[in-house]
């Protein structure tokens, strides 16, 4: 059984490099996960201060990673 986790990753345009990574969960599939991942960038972003965005050139990545879960 395939299934995938969220990952954000809170990253600084200007350096290319990411400040932060938050593990949100595991998904059943990839469509799922993608749409989780929007829906939780969004809400992430939000919480930010709008100055530290600008300043920073700040943007949240998401990646649902596969992961294999054996059979039991």
């Amino acid at each position: 059984m395939i299934k995938f986790i969220l990952i954000l990753h809170l990253c600084s345009t200007l350096s290319g490099e990411c400040l932060d990574s938050q593990y949100v969960g595991e998904l059943p599939d990839h469509y799922t996960c993608v749409k989780a991942g929007y829906i939780q960038a969004y809400k992430s972003f939000e919480t930010l201060d709008k100055e530290e965005i600008n300043e920073k050139k700040l943007a949240i990545k998401f990646e649902c990673k596969e992961i294999k879960q054996e059979k039991v």
